[in-house]
Parts: C-alpha cells; sequence; structure tokens
C-alpha cells in the first residue's frame, strides 16, 4: 500500500472512486484557468451529453452543401441549433444598424426554422448570445424579452473579439420539444 506524508502509517488512504461530479474546488480552479465564458460553455456542453445519449437517430436538418453544417441537428426530442447571424432573409446580407435589429432578424430566422421542426420558442432550454460589444447588450436583451416573455431559458452572454461576416450578434439554441 502506497502512503503518502499527508496520511499517518495507521490511517489507510481514502479510496479514490471515480466520480460523475467534480468537486466544487476543482470547477472554480478550472474557471480561473480558461476564464468563465469558456469554462461555462464547456460545462454546459458537458452537461448536455445525458442528453445527446437519447435513443433515436441523429437527424441533420438543412444541412449546408458547401460548407460541414447543419442548420439544427436532432436526436429524440433535443434539438442543437447552430449559431444564427443578423442576416436579411431577403437579401441574406447583415441588418445594418443597431445591435437590435440584428436580434430581430436573427430571432426570426429562428423563428421559421423552428415552425419548420415543429418547436416554439416555449421549448428553449438554453441559449448563447456572442456579442462583439458590451453596449450592445441592452438592445439585445430589450428585443430578446420579446421572445421569451415568460420562462426564458438558461443563457450566457459572451463578449467577443470578432464575429463571422462583421456581425455583431450570434445566438443559438438547444431546444426540447414538449
Amino acid at each position: 500500500m502506497v502512503r503518502s506524508a499527508s496520511h499517518p502509517p495507521s490511517r489507510p488512504m481514502p479510496s479514490h472512486r471515480p466520480s460523475h461530479r467534480p468537486s466544487h474546488r476543482l470547477l472554480h480552479a478550472a474557471a480561473r484557468r480558461v476564464g468563465t465564458g469558456l469554462f461555462l460553455a464547456g460545462l454546459t456542453a458537458f452537461l448536455a451529453l445525458p442528453a445527446a445519449a437519447q435513443e433515436g437517430p441523429r437527424i441533420a436538418h438543412q444541412p449546408s452543401a458547401n460548407i460541414p453544417f447543419s442548420a439544427a441537428v436532432q436526436v429524440g426530442d433535443t434539438y442543437w441549433f447552430s449559431g444564427k447571424l443578423g442576416v436579411s432573409a431577403e437579401t441574406r446580407a447583415m441588418e445594418e444598424g443597431a445591435v437590435a435589429a440584428e436580434t430581430r432578424a436573427i430571432l426570426e430566422a429562428f423563428d421559421e426554422l423552428f415552425g419548420e421542426l415543429g418547436v416554439g420558442f416555449e421549448d428553449v432550454v438554453k441559449a448563447t448570445v456572442y456579442l462583439t460589444d458590451l453596449e450592445g447588450y441592452g438592445e439585445m436583451n430589450e428585443v430578446y424579452a420579446e421572445y421569451f416573455p415568460e420562462d426564458a431559458p438558461a443563457r450566457e452572454a459572451v463578449i467577443v473579439a470578432d464575429l463571422v461576416a462583421g456581425a455583431s450578434i450570434e445566438i443559438s439554441f438547444i431546444a426540447v420539444r414538449r
């Protein structure tokens, strides 16, 4: 038996059984090392793993012909929606103006996709919002609240240096059809 200086020879070392629940001390240390926003995103993915093991086939919705990308992936009743940018549905150009305009364009695009898949904003359980400027947080929240007047999903907002196509905001969702 191996003993350490912190355990006297009269007492055996405690057994270290694997656990699926990391201690609070480990969680705080990990958050300090990688940054809170990145840590929360990783923790969210880790906690979503049991949902990923649901019964049923993996179905890609609206896959792209040009890049390895699907607008949504469904397993059972759970949907993982890729991030959307605030582009105009008609011109595919970025909405000009404030973060509010981009947010509205994003949420309208999700509303259309949700309708095709038989889910709604009431089924959304998790949202991730990426903003390039903290100043746009209030504008985003005003529009966002119109789509989630009650029982808003869990959400984090992360400030990033840049987004694709010069966007100011990107939003992704996880939904569970009721």
